[in-house]
């Protein structure tokens, strides 16, 4: 793994399926829309051995019209929406802060959860990415001092804070910890 600067990671490793499912589902994403990889996966990308099988992703809220013609194209790719088929259903579940899950048709797993932007977080991370290489690829997940802090101040899961804990060591000497401390005073008052 190398950190190139604080915005910039390569990670040399083969990839593994989930790695693969959500590589091809960006594809297509990133084609309608900027986005954010977090919570779990993030950690599994950063070599941490536990299972997952959804990778949660937000977006920030567009148009019925951009959503209809995001839900098109997966659809075009062999995703289904394990929600429902309805895309004014779907909108309004992304409207009223639900998320609605993604698979490659027929399965269930693996899945994409994808939510809008629903609060002052989300809009931070969806505003500084970070860029992740891998296998010549690219994803771009939140600020790792971002989900550290989310995960041991509002998560809090046994599965969260060893995520949290596997994110900093293998990002020991990288974090800026003052930032990572300033997120995590702040979701202490949220």
């Amino acid at each position: 793994m190398q950190f190139i600067d604080a915005k910039t990671i390569a990670i040399e490793r083969t990839l593994n399926p989930i790695d693969e499912f959500t590589l091809t589902f960006i594809k297509v994403l990133e084609q309608h829309t900027s986005y954010v990889i977090v919570s779990g996966y993030v950690a599994i990308l950063f070599g941490r051995n536990r299972g997952t099988d959804d990778i949660d992703i937000i977006i920030p809220k567009c148009t019925k019209e951009a959503f209809l013609s995001l839900y098109k194209d997966l659809l075009s790719h062999s995703y289904w929406c394990i929600n429902s088929g309805d895309t004014e259903e779907l909108y309004d579940l992304l409207l009223s802060k639900h998320s609605i899950r993604f698979a490659i048709e027929p399965s269930l797993s693996p899945n994409v959860e994808i939510k809008f932007s629903k609060d002052h977080y989300d809009t931070l991370a969806l505003q500084h990415p970070i860029t992740i290489f891998i296998q010549g690829k690219q994803l771009k997940t939140s600020l790792l001092e971002l989900q550290i802090a989310y995960k041991e101040e509002v998560l809090k899961s046994n599965k969260d804070l060893e995520d949290a804990e596997h994110l900093r060591k293998v990002a020991e000497g990288h974090l800026n910890l003052a930032l990572l401390n300033h997120y995590k005073r702040e979701l202490r008052g949220k």
